[in-house]
């Protein structure tokens, strides 16, 4: 019988821990991460331009790629509505 040997197993593997010890994440757990459906971060990372590695086939986000996707798609805040009727100067009245 023999030991095994780093060689005897698989590269992906060691490519996984290796990604996951540097904290990256694969698509589904980014999007849950991210507080997004996966089918939405893929076609993003595809389509889009999202910040990611590719690793062969493999997509993996960094910590860094999750903060650039949250500021790619940050709404500003809007004055509300109320506010914006607020500020509005009144018609003068004939009386």
């Amino acid at each position: 019988m023999s030991t095994p040997t780093p060689t005897d197993q698989p590269a992906t593997a060691d490519t996984e821990s290796m990604m996951r010890r540097d904290g990256y994440l694969p698509p589904d757990e980014a999007a849950a991460d991210l507080g997004c459906g996966k089918r939405w971060l893929l076609d993003g990372l595809n389509r889009h331009g999202f910040p990611h590695t590719r690793m062969g086939r493999a997509k993996w986000l960094s910590p860094e790629d999750r903060q650039e996707i949250r500021k790619l798609c940050r709404v500003p805040a809007e004055p509300a509505k109320i506010s914006r009727l607020r500020r509005r100067k009144p018609a003068k009245s004939a009386a």
